[in-house]
């Protein structure tokens, strides 16, 4: 399964090179705040990450990407950054980094969640082969009231009905990728009300790609009086008859209390700190076997169904109930059935993307025989025979666009007078160039002599309608003051008479302030 997971992520990574994506399988994990979602996802990875509690402790998804190393003995996590690049980070760096998220969107007055993904990387000798999307938890808000009777919801009612709204938005989202598997996690007694299945609904109607969980099974059991009830719960007949469809489950999980330390004993709180992930594996997996063994001792109550005549007809009910529900009890079966179902959609994907890659692989390999044909033709003759051939088609095709032509697309190369303004600049604002008329008249003269000012015009049309724009700005420039001083320097005196030659004069000084104006 490692070789096999390792395959894929190489094709995955060549699909992504040749922009050929698709979405890599994955379980999106979904449930109400406060229903063990964090604390089952943490038992499936094999040891603690997560916060845990009531609360929102999550407001981006997070992307856990496990991989199996029976060498780590600790987790090795790295910590893709906003620019793509994958560190290596410490557990503590990860949750610190998710924290201090979780506190900016807190404090962000638009939005509380955000849509992109946090990117971690886990290679650990507990993980399987799986990428799990931990989704921030759905808030059960209280219907605020409408219409007359909206005055009567205070504000922050209505910030967390807001708040619930978008939380659910980003989940459906999340869920609405076909190749994703969604776990849907429940902490409820009663299957005929499921809420998080209801928010699942919206993204799968026929719950065909939706496992569900029910956690908390270790606090359910003793609320159970009969052995009867217990297996009408454990047979959630009514989850089976409304969605017929569904991938898996009900599976039903135990996760034990308590956090892992670094240095084993009790928190500031009094409960018990695991000394080691291996020993949070360890207390799983018991809990599981409690379980299992609590079940199978209450199922042997059971009393077999009789006839008409009163005889029995199944000696064995109880064996018979438990081969059909413990299957479904424990972590370690809902682990198993989930890698099953994420190999086989591994093993899917891998039958698209290799015809498609093999298609570009072929496709490549014709396009480098054909650049090698040409090379190897290559000489310096024909090296010059080509640049000459470019230089005469080039020239033709440019004096084509000048003399006029529609071969070129004008929504490509074209630009109306707007466009041309904006790359180039406009005649009419120049810095310390001022205009005789204004801006409004400037624009209406623009569409009597100069025209086509909406039209996309390239080559000599475009270069026709610069030489009208810049006559009409000549035309419109402000006159230069010219002073009494300047005409007497002006006059000077000719070379062969001392008489003053008013012709010249106004010639130097109409040159002179037209350099000036134009410079």
């Amino acid at each position: 399964k490692g070789a096999l997971y390792d395959a894929y992520n190489m094709l995955h990574s060549l699909a992504q090179d040749f922009e050929k994506p698709f979405d890599a399988p994955a379980v999106v994990v979904v449930g109400h705040q406060s229903s063990g979602k964090s604390a089952l996802i943490e038992a499936l990875m094999g040891f603690q990450f997560n916060q845990v509690g009531g609360g929102t402790k999550t407001r981006r998804p997070v992307a856990l990407r496990m991989q199996y190393n029976p060498r780590c003995s600790t987790p090795k996590c790295f910590l893709k950054g906003d620019d793509g690049i994958e560190r290596p980070k410490t557990l503590q760096e990860i949750q610190e980094y998710i924290e201090a998220e979780n506190d900016r969107l807190e404090r962000d007055p638009v939005r509380s969640f955000d849509a992109r993904e946090i990117n971690v990387r886990m290679e650990y000798k507990y993980c399987p082969n799986m990428i799990l999307i931990d989704t921030p938890g759905l808030i059960a808000a209280p219907k605020v009231p409408r219409g007359r009777n909206a005055g009567q919801a205070n504000a922050q009612q209505r910030a967390l009905s807001a708040s619930a709204r978008e939380a659910e938005r980003l989940v459906v989202s999340k869920m609405r990728c076909p190749d994703y598997i969604i776990l849907c996690v429940e902490d409820s007694m009663d299957w005929k009300h499921g809420s998080t299945r209801e928010v699942v609904q919206k993204a799968d109607p026929d719950l065909s790609r939706t496992v569900i969980v029910n956690t908390k099974l270790d606090t359910k059991i003793p609320q159970f009086g009969s052995a009867a009830d217990l297996m009408d719960y454990l047979r959630a007949e009514i989850v089976d008859r409304i969605s017929p469809h569904k991938l898996g489950g009900p599976f039903f999980s135990s996760v034990p209390s308590g956090r892992v330390g670094r240095q084993g004993g009790y928190d500031e709180d009094g409960e018990y700190l695991f000394d080691n992930d291996d020993d949070f594996v360890a207390a799983c997996a018991d809990s599981e076997d409690n379980d299992r063994g609590i079940i199978a001792q209450r199922l042997k109550a059971i009393k077999p169904e009789t006839d008409r005549n009163g005889k029995p007809r199944n000696n064995n009910a109880a064996l018979t109930a438990a081969r059909a529900f413990l299957p479904r009890v424990g972590l370690g079966r809902l682990r198993g059935f989930l890698e099953r179902r994420v190999d086989e959609c591994y093993r899917r994907n891998v039958a698209k993307i290799v015809p498609l890659l093999q298609a570009e692989h072929a496709s490549v390999e014709r396009r480098l025989q054909a650049v090698e044909t040409e090379l190897d033709a290559l000489s310096v003759e024909r090296l010059k025979a080509g640049a000459d051939a470019f230089c005469d088609e080039f020239c033709s095709a440019l004096k084509d666009a000048i003399q006029g032509s529609v071969t070129a697309p004008s929504h490509m190369f074209g630009e109306t007078l707007e466009q041309e303004v904006g790359s180039v600049g406009s005649f009419s604002d120049i810095s310390g160039c001022p205009m005789a008329v204004t801006q409004r008249t400037w624009e209406r003269l623009l569409v009597d002599e100069v025209g086509n000012k909406d039209h996309r015009l390239y080559g000599g049309s475009q270069y026709h309608r610069a030489i009208r724009e810049f006559n009409l700005a000549s035309r419109c420039l402000r006159l230069p003051t010219i002073t009494e001083d300047e005409i007497a320097n002006a006059a000077g005196v000719g070379d062969t008479h001392d008489g003053v030659n008013f012709l010249r004069a106004s010639c130097v000084i109409a040159l002179d302030k037209a350099r000036v104006s134009f410079d």
